[in-house]
């Protein structure tokens, strides 16, 4: 018999105690906006969260859209800026972060109902499924307006898990609706964490534009497979973790602390990544896990 087709076999006895166990369990999925700007890649992240909406695992979406919104706010004249990475939105750009990011969400609801056809459906704002509060941000002794920036103050679980039971998957944008009625633009990984928090969901995955936590990002042979949230602390602390890989690994290791079992870090460049690091063994990316 062909070996390929006995290695196929093996795939799929590998994943069968991966499919019992994650049955009705809550993964929340944050995709990096970059991600979107590949149509391969789109196209096989989407498939894989099909298919893990098909075994039974319910999925809340998180979509970014970075590259996206910088792009529409040079083509109407004006620059995007940036405070410690924190995008300074005033009332202008909070419409140019709506447009983009609601388009991304609907856009992805559409594929996945038409062409996986799967159940999917979307989230806004205006239901309050999280709520947010402005953030006033300090640098040094100066409190700096950085416009509608805000943080999450509450995520409604129950009315997310009431939607999840009859929807199998849930695709958001990071903007909460603040108790004073307005929308607030929101860091998209903590975003994603808070919600995972608040579920207690089984897994937070990271899908970005790099393979992981890397020793030295230049050498994808120093990637760490697995590591605990006393070690990712310290490479922080250490800077072997640095620039856009912080907020991942601190958002990662706040849900960790918050009963999300296990955070995964990893790229979606490489075709099928989810299924690969959710189904096998060894997976392809960086897991973050509990100390002990």
């Amino acid at each position: 018999m062909d070996e390929s087709i006995l290695k196929k076999a093996d795939v799929f006895v590998e994943s069968f105690k991966y499919l019992k166990e994650f049955k009705n369990k809550i993964f929340v999925i944050k995709v990096g906006g970059s991600i979107y700007q590949v149509e391969d890649m789109k196209k096989s992240i989407l498939f894989d969260i099909a298919f893990l909406s098909l075994i039974d695992i319910k999925i809340l979406l998180v979509c970014g859209g970075g590259k996206f919104i910088n792009d529409e706010i040079e083509k109407r004249g004006r620059k995007a800026k940036f405070i410690d990475g924190l995008r300074v939105t005033d009332l202008e750009t909070l419409e140019v972060v709506k447009d983009i990011l609601f388009k991304i969400r609907d856009e992805i609801v559409y594929t996945l109902k038409t062409k996986y056809q799967v159940y999917a459906d979307k989230l806004s704002p205006e239901e309050k499924f999280v709520t947010a509060s402005k953030i006033h941000y300090q640098k040094g002794e100066e409190i700096i307006d950085l416009g509608f920036v805000g943080q999450i103050k509450y995520v409604n679980s129950e009315y997310i898990e009431k939607k999840l039971k009859d929807k199998n998957i849930l695709v958001c944008a990071p903007l909460a609706q603040g108790e004073d009625g307005h929308i607030y633009n929101t860091n998209g990984d903590t975003f994603a964490a808070n919600i995972a928090s608040g579920l207690k969901a089984e897994k937070i995955i990271f899908i970005t534009d790099v393979l992981g936590i890397m020793r030295n990002p230049e050498n994808p042979d120093t990637l760490i497979s697995i590591i605990n949230v006393s070690q990712a602390e310290e490479l922080i602390k250490t800077e072997v973790i640095k620039e856009g890989m912080i907020p991942k690994v601190k958002a990662g290791i706040n849900a960790i602390k918050n009963e999300v079992k296990k955070v995964h870090i990893i790229s979606g460049n490489i075709p099928h990544s989810l299924l690969l690091e959710v189904l096998t063994e060894h997976g392809i990316g960086s897991e973050i896990i509990k100390n002990g």
